[in-house]
């Protein structure tokens, strides 16, 4: 401020001074005023000898200003533009200084949230999910009923199952308590969540209204990160440890769900995880336990209580700033006792022991922004969905998963023990393979992503186990792969979404012949499990009509989202089916025997309609 007072000064006084400047003044010569000067010193005595004098330089005459008063008025005005320039300069660098200050305190801040694990116990946010549709508008049967809560499991999207997707649970809320405080040592951290879900579903033998309320991952963790990038954790499960699994893609991750364990009841299955993070690279170990029946689900055989166990394991890069993650797994999960193998028989009570174990291998490499997940009803688990980053013009993403799986079940070539010394083994080796392949890709606000899965019959019945239940397939028997594709394209503006999708899949078949000579399809739609036999309304696998081949599926789904806020979005979804591999399950007689009833277009055909509002907080 006084260099400015300063300059304003000189912008007043400078010209003045050049006016006076301008006049003409005479200057007196050196003699001239060495004689004025004589004249008024008083006459002093005679001087000795006189000294001879010092030459005195010539006077200099003042440099005379040239510059007009515009010049020195834009000179000033220069330099005060300058000076304020750099106040400016100065306010800015300030500024900027304190937005890197506050960006660097939420970074430190989100870093312990921050997932660089492969697999996270990743808490669930607070959610109330409200569910109303008719997954068949044109059949109003008990098979079918009107506009309700649902769910037809038949019914889902089976693309949306690739992703985790589903609307099978029809409203639902799921509840966190969390806590995370710093540790007594420096760069700890402890975590401690107790998660619940509540969902509503239908009963379809009375259509009645059932809910389930239960444990959804609460977990206890101690997580230490130093800052020279090690990262140490432990993370413990008392009730539900589903998250410790192998595998990506919903549609080929592996040991998540208790009902791996073919005698598995609603018991807690409790785990831990330790894990262990330098940088972009991370390994872990997982284990987990399951109590299982004192008497065989399939047999009468009373057998001991037993607990069997399942372990993990993996290594994993991911690197955020070049959009690459990959991963290597591996998991061996004991099974226990095979129900359809009298241990009597056997001279080790051992030799029936299902053990299976597998391993998976993934790898994904996204430029730009996250492409984030297809549209769907997003109800699944935690519910979670990957929301598209759209701070990029353009980005794409490429991704490849392969599992292979194995267990040792009853050669369904072997079925009896007979006492000679070469003969086959009682049990045979059950091969598994799962595999996808994912494009995507998006400019401003378009995206379209397009899949294509892989799964085999094994596969898609392997935690049965088998599809005769803990049998290999027998070499007499067909079988057949599935085959999946699905595209997805959807446009952002606003808080829209709005999105289609294409489904075409080439379902897994299995193939029996009568004793005259008459083939027998059975379809798979979807991943067996114990639990998942075939009723008059949850069927997963389907004995099609004897002597006919099984067709292909197909269906369209267009969604329309919109997000209200942070917290709460809104949808709505229609839906067309097309599967002629399906009956419709009657009871004309009301004594609870049913028969299939074939070619019935409502049942063919199958349109939905679905509205979802969910809150989270």
């Amino acid at each position: 401020m006084r260099k400015l007072v300063l300059l304003i000064s000189v912008l007043f006084i400078v010209p003045a001074f050049a006016q006076e400047s301008d006049k003409p003044q005479s200057i007196p010569s050196v003699d001239e005023s060495a004689a004025e000067t004589k004249a008024e010193e008083p006459k002093a005595e005679e001087p000795k000898a006189e000294e001879p004098k010092a030459q005195e330089p010539a006077p200099v005459e003042p440099a005379k200003v040239t510059m007009t008063k515009e010049e020195i008025k834009d000179l000033v005005q220069k330099m005060v533009a300058e000076e304020l320039a750099k106040k400016e300069a100065e306010k800015k660098a300030e500024e900027a200084k304190k937005a890197e200050d506050n960006e660097k305190s939420e970074k430190e801040k989100g870093k312990r949230l921050e997932k660089d694990g492969l697999i996270q116990p990743g808490y669930s946010k607070n959610s109330v999910t409200f569910i109303m549709g008719d997954d068949n508008l044109l059949d109003n049967s008990q098979y079918s009923p009107a506009w309700d809560i649902g769910p037809r499991y038949e019914y889902e999207d089976f693309a949306e199952r690739v992703y985790g997707y589903s609307n099978n649970a029809k409203s639902s809320t799921s509840m966190s308590l969390f806590f995370e405080e710093d540790g007594l040592l420096k760069n700890l951290t402890a975590r401690m969540s107790l998660s619940l879900k509540m969902t509503n579903s239908v009963e379809a033998m009375n259509n009645s209204i059932k809910t389930g309320f239960g444990d959804s991952g609460s977990f206890v963790e101690i997580d230490y990160k130093h800052p020279s990038t090690n990262r140490f954790k432990l993370t413990f499960y008392p009730y539900n440890a589903e998250k410790i699994a192998i595998g990506n893609y919903r549609g080929l991750k592996w040991g998540s769900n208790r009902m791996l364990w073919p005698q598995s009841s609603l018991e807690p299955v409790p785990g831990f995880q330790a894990l262990y993070g330098y940088g972009d690279l991370s390994v872990y170990f997982g284990f987990k336990a399951n109590a299982q029946y004192k008497s065989d689900k399939l047999a009468t055989e009373m057998v001991a209580m037993e607990t069997v166990y399942g372990f993990f394991g993996g290594v994993t890069y991911n690197n955020k700033k070049l959009g690459l993650k990959a991963h290597l797994q591996g998991a061996y999960i004991d099974k226990g006792d095979n129900v359809n193998i009298p241990e009597y028989m056997l001279e080790d009570r051992d030799d029936d022991t299902i053990k299976s174990y597998g391993f998976d291998a993934f790898i994904r490499y996204n430029y730009g922004s996250e492409l984030g997940d297809p549209i769907g009803i997003n109800t699944f688990a935690d519910g979670s969905w990957l929301v598209p980053d759209y701070s990029s013009k353009f980005a794409f993403r490429v991704g490849a998963e392969y599992l292979f799986q194995n267990e040792r079940l009853q050669n369904a070539d072997y079925l009896t023990i007979q006492n000679e010394k070469e003969t086959e083994p009682i049990t045979d080796n059950f091969f598994a393979h799962g595999a996808a392949v994912e494009l995507g890709a998006r400019y401003k606000g378009i995206r379209a992503i397009f899949m294509y899965t892989y799964r085999d019959l094994p596969f898609m019945s392997f935690d049965a186990p088998g599809v005769v239940p803990f049998q290999t397939i027998s070499s007499e028997a067909g079988q057949s792969p599935e085959h999946l594709f699905t595209i997805s394209a959807d446009y952002h503006i606003w808080d829209l979404w709005f999105g289609v999708t294409y489904g075409y899949k080439i379902p897994a078949t299995y193939t029996v012949y009568d004793a005259n000579g008459q083939k027998n399809v059975t379809v798979l739609r979807e991943r067996l499990t114990t639990d998942a036999v075939t009723n008059a309304f949850d069927r997963s696998r389907e004995l099609i009509k004897p002597g006919n081949d099984a067709l292909d599926i197909m269906f369209i789904r267009a969604n329309i989202k919109y997000q209200f806020s942070n917290s709460v979005i809104a949808m709505l979804e229609y839906s067309f089916m097309q599967d002629h591999n399906r009956a419709k399950k009657v009871d004309p007689d009301g004594d609870g025997v049913f028969t299939d009833d074939w070619d019935v277009a409502e049942i063919v055909d199958i349109h939905g309609l679905m509205f979802l509002i969910e809150g989270r907080f």
